[in-house]
């Protein structure tokens, strides 16, 4: 495939592309192993009053967790695998940016989100499971020219939560994938954000209406209980920052933890039934009422409880082809 950034499904050397594939799990174990350190660093910090290490940390944080969950899926997302050479240089810019945004602001991030979007390229197009591709692209180009650890969040972060969504309720009700339906989602998306930097943060209503008639939620389950509150809590940060910020504890506790970390680790799906949903809504409530160590406790709390429930859970091995 020479220096071709991507390996397409079903027209690559098989050898080649478990290869790529293999690739793309470790580098998205690695962002995971990342997130985890910055989000226990960050929550331990916030209970101890450090509050400006405690923004840069959780927000490092939940950079890592959607650049492993979203990435994780990229060969499904774009019909193909990224090329192990454009793998590990993506990863290596994720990791500088995370570095010199300490310095120089989410500016640092412009080389990962240009490399990033650049592999999305190959998913665009005609194919309805193309679409929802179209609400990512935005948060990765708005990523480097956030100016504070929440427009950072609600950039990169939120598009990958409203693609998921999207993904996940439509494919629920077993209904199709719609050019109109995203392309409407992201542009919403993406004129909300704006809106944001001029203290419009209520403005994340309007994706969130455009989600719920396009890929309504079905609250059955603790998924569905979380796809829907989180639209809603999203749109509450001008009441206070982290009616936001814990509103990605809601939703990974429910949508990425039991649905993609077993395909990051390579493990059988625990099977949960609703303590991770009601721990992140109590860690929510507990931090928006003002008691951050408890919040903070639930929080690598609800980490370690998933990280034992997947260390216990039996392997998948990921063999060769022969």
């Amino acid at each position: 495939m020479g220096l071709s950034p991507w390996l397409p499904v079903g027209r690559s050397e098989p050898l080649a592309f478990y290869k790529a594939v293999v690739d793309v799990v470790w580098a998205s174990r690695l962002a995971l192993f990342l997130s985890a350190f910055f989000l226990a660093g960050g929550a331990l910090l916030a209970a101890v009053g450090q509050v400006a290490w405690h923004m840069s940390l959780m927000v490092s944080g939940l950079l890592a967790f959607y650049f492993a969950v979203m990435y994780i899926q990229l060969p499904g997302f774009i019909n193909a695998a990224p090329a192990r050479w454009a793998t590990w240089l993506l990863t290596a810019l994720f990791i500088l940016g995370t570095a010199a945004s300490q310095l120089y602001g989410y500016a640092a991030y412009a080389p990962f989100s240009a490399v990033y979007i650049a592999l999305y390229a190959k998913g665009l197009g005609k194919k309805p499971t193309f679409y929802p591709n179209l609400i990512t692209i935005p948060g990765l180009a708005l990523l480097p020219l956030s100016p504070t650890p929440l427009m950072a969040a609600l950039s990169f972060p939120l598009a990958s939560v409203y693609t998921l969504l999207y993904r996940v309720d439509v494919s629920r009700a077993k209904a199709r994938f719609r050019l109109k339906a995203a392309a409407t989602l992201a542009l919403l998306y993406a004129l909300a954000w704006a809106a944001s930097l001029w203290g419009h943060l209520w403005s994340f209503i309007f994706p969130s209406i455009a989600l719920t008639l396009t890929a309504p939620p079905k609250p059955r389950d603790a998924y569905g209980v979380g796809s829907l509150f989180f639209r809603v809590a999203i749109a509450l940060a001008p009441l206070g920052h982290h009616f936001a910020y814990m509103a990605f504890a809601v939703i990974m506790s429910t949508l990425c933890v039991p649905y993609f970390l077993p395909s990051i680790l390579y493990r059988e799906a625990p099977s949960y039934k609703y303590e991770l949903l009601a721990a992140s809504l109590a860690a929510y409530a507990l931090r928006n009422v003002g008691l951050t160590a408890p919040a903070a406790v639930l929080v690598v709390g609800i980490a370690g409880y998933a990280a034992l429930r997947s260390a216990k859970s039996k392997p998948v091995p990921l063999n060769p082809p022969q």
